[in-house]
């Protein structure tokens, strides 16, 4: 995998080859390029956000990809949050194979090591953007939203992305700006509701 855009384009991210206990599927499942291209030209375009402008948080991170992205287009800050302990060496190997600056690391980019579902979970920082992957047949996307709510990390016009295997309907509080699919994928871009 690599950076598509920005300060650190073309640079190769690393992976985690984590397994799942007992099978042959791995933990993480990195988001594809073509994706990840959509996913940063809506938000950049469709939503005329400047990366430089907004800080962001990248859910079920994994390899750290998304939020690697995010870095590299400018974002002033970038949290990401895995409960996998590998992934969260590899999120950390590549901000360092990156040269991300060691000063960053501790103030604006964080590497969170915690379940999104721990209740002792808490943060001091609200975020422009808020990217989820989580594992689409074993998270309820109802169930990532209400904790969302709880954890009181959104702004008043935070722009929530949901990357799934369908489209979200139905979700009471909350109002999807724009689906888009791609190959199997479908990205979700939701707030709120008043």
């Amino acid at each position: 995998m690599r950076i598509l855009s920005g300060k650190l384009k073309g640079a190769k991210i690393l992976t985690s080859n984590s397994k799942i206990t007992g099978s042959h599927s791995f933990i993480t499942r990195p988001t594809s390029d073509r994706v990840k291209e959509s996913l940063f030209n809506i938000i950049q375009h469709g939503f005329n956000i400047d990366f430089k402008k907004i800080t962001f948080f990248d859910c079920f991170s994994g390899s750290g990809s998304i939020g690697l992205e995010a870095i590299s287009r400018g974002s002033l800050k970038v949290f990401f949050l895995d409960k996998d302990r590998m992934s969260c060496k590899c999120i950390a190997q590549n901000l360092n194979n990156l040269k991300i600056n060691k000063n960053d690391q501790t103030t604006n980019f964080k590497i969170l090591n915690n379940d999104f579902f721990d209740k002792n979970l808490l943060f001091n920082s609200e975020f422009d953007i808020i990217f989820f992957d989580p594992p689409y047949e074993l998270i309820a996307f109802q169930e990532v939203f209400l904790r969302l709510s709880e954890l009181r990390v959104t702004k008043t016009n935070s722009l929530i992305i949901y990357e799934s295997n369908k489209e979200l309907k139905g979700a009471k509080g909350l109002e999807v700006l724009k689906c888009r699919r791609i190959g199997n994928t479908f990205l979700n871009f939701i707030k709120f509701s008043d």
